[in-house]
């Protein structure tokens, strides 16, 4: 992940170019952005490190699942998943990078039947401007209007759609210029927050409070020195309503890493005016960077977070949580260190915390486990806020690949059809809904796949 931008900046250069946008270095105030200092030694809240220990065999038995579901035939990957209100489950899932012309709008496949059944939904004013990049979807937690931010590159088109995605109303340039992988979010109320790597200043949250027409209001949450000097781009977003005009008081809080092995969380009690960075996990002899950090809200101020570290030779997937949204964090542990495990991810709601994996039973690492090393779609889960865990189970028997997986981003010369991600949502049922990528052919040719617990 550390090298998705460098690989990329090439293209960066050509295309905002081409627009006639500036390129970096970019002054942060020519971009309208209000630079914050980082955050040193007075604001960090270090963290005893915990040996490393297989999760605890934990809160019962094993989840069942239902057949899995082939979404799409579609050759993409890295799917999110969010469920309105009204149980409409929606799946996005990146196109290409101006894969077309004139426009290149990422995919957005919806199910109204619990999953059973998909459509791709049409890219309407989506398909005039850029995009097919890094995608996401965010949900008004009321009405389920859906808001989605679509890379590339140059901005993100960002856009929404009040009618389950069968038109929208786009806007190709966000704001925030030469970025890359940004995510959005919404407490609901028209107000909506969008978090990008803007290069050179860092990691920005932008503001909308006009129902996803504009963000004018943009401010610089974690500098390059907050991420120890780590160009990389951010974990992912949440927000949480608070009180007053135009979410004044909303939290807003994302997670990254870092460059000295540790992950962070940049935490705002203002609606994204001001920003403080907590540590997660404190800097490490491990490698955090190999994969985005993912943090979930489950209600009452816990947050929970996932991360992959890769350590002599070895992945594991780390687990925190905190009970002051964000202010200080658990002690890390170890949920699985069997096998080899990638690109974990993480949901909660209540007592319930559920986390989806990529994992083999070969030994290594990612991108050095043995050809015939098979992946599998796994899952775990605590009933009890995240004191215990389930053991690790296979979600599908069908493998979504063998062989090495590669987690250098856009500088991979192969294995990496699986892209950056799998992800899951628990719907209203607290049910968890699985979505991730199988490899057809072990090369390009990929299918989404979906399942629910029973």
């Amino acid at each position: 992940m550390t090298r998705r931008w460098r690989v990329t900046a090439t293209a960066m250069v050509a295309v905002v170019g081409f627009i006639g946008l500036p390129v970096v270095p970019v002054p942060a105030q020519l971009l309208g952005i209000a630079p914050i200092q980082p955050s040193l030694t007075g604001e960090i809240d270090p963290i005893p490190r915990q040996a490393l220990s297989t999760a605890a065999p934990g809160t019962g038995g094993a989840a069942t699942f239902g057949s899995p579901v082939i979404i799409t035939g579609d050759d993409t990957g890295e799917p999110g998943i969010h469920i309105a209100p009204d149980g409409t489950i929606y799946v996005n899932a990146p196109a290409g990078f101006l894969s077309s012309l004139p426009g290149s709008a990422s995919f957005v496949y919806r199910s109204t039947d619990g999953g059973s059944t998909w459509v791709k939904t049409p890219a309407g004013l989506r398909g005039l401007f850029p995009g097919g990049g890094d995608s996401d979807l965010s949900l008004d937690p009321e009405t389920g209007k859906i808001y989605m931010t679509d890379l590339w590159l140059g901005s993100a088109t960002v856009s929404f759609s009040t009618d389950q995605g069968e038109s929208w109303v786009a806007n190709p340039l966000e704001g925030t210029v030469v970025q890359d992988r940004q995510w959005i979010s919404t407490p609901g109320g028209g107000t909506i927050y969008h978090l990008t790597h803007q290069i050179p200043a860092g990691l920005v949250v932008s503001k909308s409070v006009d129902g996803g027409v504009s963000f004018l209001l943009r401010t610089v949450a974690a500098t390059p020195a907050d991420q120890m000097g780590c160009i990389c781009p951010p974990g992912t977003l949440i927000s949480e309503p608070g009180i007053g005009l135009l979410g004044f008081l909303d939290k807003v809080g994302f997670v990254y890493v870092t460059s000295t092995g540790g992950v962070r969380f940049a935490r705002s009690t203002s609606g994204g005016l001001l920003f403080t960075n907590r540590d997660v996990s404190p800097p490490s002899a491990a490698d955090t960077t190999q994969a985005f950090p993912v943090v979930a809200n489950a209600g009452g101020g816990h947050l929970v977070a996932v991360w992959m570290e890769i350590e002599a030779d070895r992945s594991r997937v780390q687990f925190a949580d905190s009970t002051d949204w964000g202010s200080t964090w658990s002690p890390p542990r170890t949920l699985v260190d069997a096998g080899t495990s990638v690109y974990p991810w993480i949901a909660a709601k209540g007592s319930k915390v559920a986390v989806s994996l990529y994992n083999t039973d070969a030994t290594g690492t990612p991108g050095t486990v043995p050809e015939d090393a098979r992946w599998f779609e796994s899952y775990l889960e605590s009933t009890d806020g995240g004191a215990t865990f389930s053991g690790l189970q296979i979600v599908d028997p069908t493998p979504v690949k063998s062989g090495p997986i590669c987690t250098e981003g856009t500088g991979c010369s192969g294995n990496r059809e699986l892209l950056d991600f799998q992800s899951l949502a628990l719907d209203g049922d607290n049910r968890a809904n699985l979505v991730w990528t199988r490899s057809i052919d072990n090369q390009a040719d990929t299918e989404l796949r979906f399942a629910r617990q029973r």
